[in-house]
């Protein structure tokens, strides 16, 4: 089961002291609400331009329904995911390395880490056998080429020999939510100010 990561902390002080309205926990719902909505937008967005599909790794739910917001104390909002390594994505690039894990070697050393193939549950294979005593098959992974077709490769035998992951370059939908999440509490903010005024008129 995923854990929830800080992803953005927001502050409703500040803004109820400018415009001298209350912040109460159903002003603060409101908002966590607005600021969700804009994180699952912007991280669509994201994924999509990069040809990911969004889906988590460890089985959790995909990014855009990974978010959710706690409200800290009496005036702060978080904004979480569930997503794995959400936290890194959004704050920094992830730079090139071998993917040690795509092997021979490692499918030989922990087989249980990797699921059975269509061909290897027909052949009534086990999980935790060894490709050395003919118990597991080679390693098949399908990666997609530059035109989209998915295309199936051998992956190498040893560690050494691993392809090596260009990198990534960090996600800047965070920070594009925040923007356009802070613009619509803005509008709803705007409504309770209109409604204390109102109401301190009518007093």
């Amino acid at each position: 089961m995923a854990g929830h990561a800080r992803v953005k902390g927001i502050y409703g002080g500040p803004v109820g002291k400018k415009l001298d309205i209350p912040v109460t926990k159903k002003l603060l719902q409101r908002l966590g609400e607005c600021l969700v909505e804009a994180f699952v937008k912007e991280s669509k967005k994201d994924f999509a331009k990069r040809g990911w599909s969004g889906l988590a790794k460890d089985g959790s739910a995909a990014i855009w329904d990974s978010f959710s917001f706690k409200i800290r104390g009496d005036k702060t909002i978080e904004v979480v995911s569930t997503f794995p390594d959400i936290d890194v994505l959004v704050s920094r690039d992830i730079p090139e390395r071998k993917m040690t894990w795509l092997t021979q070697e490692a499918k030989e050393a922990q087989p249980t880490k990797f699921p059975l193939t269509p061909r290897e549950r027909k052949l009534r294979m086990k999980r935790g056998g060894r490709m050395s005593k003919n118990e597991r098959l080679p390693l098949v992974v399908p990666l997609k080429s530059d035109n989209g077709d998915v295309v199936f490769r051998v992956a190498p035998l040893t560690f050494n020999d691993a392809w090596v992951h260009p990198g990534i370059a960090r996600f800047t939908f965070a920070e594009r939510a925040v923007r356009q999440g802070k613009a619509g509490c803005i509008k709803i903010i705007k409504g309770e100010a209109v409604k204390a005024l109102v109401g301190a008129m009518g007093q």
